[in-house]
């Protein structure tokens, strides 16, 4: 079996830039989402949404630039040094790496643009914004999503594969994200006092999830059969064996949500307390982050067998 490999430095650094990639992505879908479809709709709701989907954007469009340089420094093998040789950065630029880095960028300032300019706005409205304003923001943060997913079509394992894998990865990065970068919003909406409207919402979210999680699951497996299949490989190697530990990470988050629709959430009003359905919310992002780490393992450190 092939063994696993701890990250050097340079590795490292990728890996935490590749994890913050996923968050700042994750904050633009479920920021979005969440303002759109999942608040009370209030001023303050809407932004704090709106800040959720700056910050990440902002950490997102710094960790992939970071990571740009980083990978000028591992070919470049001069060190820190290494890693502002423009020679080098124009060469990369013209490479796929170039493409991807392009393609991410973009999406972060598209989606770091709207939301500053939708906070503007909503601190000069006299009064609750019409369908045009959430018309506006989900049309903008769509596209700064597609953007972001696009790239893992371009750049990383996928690249070589068929266009049905392709196009697997890109709506699973976008599924992932909404129901992942969802987590958070709803955890401060955990924090009404309206146990009837929190019901409501976590109700409406859970419902929408169903359509989400469908998405997640098929475009997971159809990337799964591509890069590793049904074999004896899916246990037998360290790429393999990364994968059944994200699908087991997936499969506890997949519980936790199941018991919140079907237990947690009906008893949100009976109880009168959201702290049941807050410390599940919680269990959920912790998952949530362990998934990014693994799958910042695997985009980083280790292959799939054969390639």
């Amino acid at each position: 079996m092939d063994a696993f490999t701890f990250p050097d430095s340079w590795e490292f650094a990728s890996l935490v830039c590749k994890w913050f990639l996923y968050l700042g992505t994750a904050s633009i879908a479920g920021g979005s989402l969440c303002a759109w479809r999942f608040s009370d709709g209030s001023r303050r709701a809407l932004s704090s949404n709106l800040l959720y989907i700056i910050l990440g954007s902002a950490l997102g469009f710094q960790a992939v630039v970071l990571n740009f340089l980083v990978q000028v420094g591992v070919i470049n093998g001069s060190g820190l040094r290494g890693m502002f040789d423009w020679g080098m950065v124009s060469l990369l630029l013209d490479t796929s790496l170039g493409d991807v880095t392009f393609l991410r960028l973009a999406g972060f300032v598209v989606a770091l643009v709207t939301a500053s300019l939708m906070l503007r706005k909503i601190n000069r409205l006299t009064q609750a914004p019409g369908i045009t304003f959430f018309r506006v923001l989900m049309s903008r943060s769509l596209i700064a999503i597609f953007l972001i997913a696009l790239s893992f079509k371009v750049g990383g394992h996928v690249s070589i594969l068929s266009t049905t894998a392709q196009l697997a990865v890109v709506l699973h990065v976008m599924a992932m994200s909404a129901w992942i970068g969802s987590l958070y919003p709803l955890l401060k909406i955990t924090q009404t006092a309206d146990m009837a409207l929190l019901q409501q919402i976590m109700k409406k979210f859970g419902d929408s999830a169903i359509v989400i999680l469908i998405v997640l699951v098929v475009a997971g497996v159809l990337m799964l059969l591509q890069l590793v299949g049904i074999s004896s490989e899916l246990f037998s190697t360290a790429y393999g064996l990364s994968l059944v530990a994200k699908l087991v990470m997936v499969v506890a988050i997949l519980c936790v949500a199941a018991i919140n629709k079907m237990v947690l959430v009906p008893q949100i009003v009976a109880q009168n307390s959201a702290e049941k359905i807050r410390t599940s919310i919680r269990v959920e992002m912790f998952c949530a982050s362990l998934i990014f780490i693994l799958t910042s393992y695997l985009a980083t450190i280790i292959a799939p067998p054969g390639h």
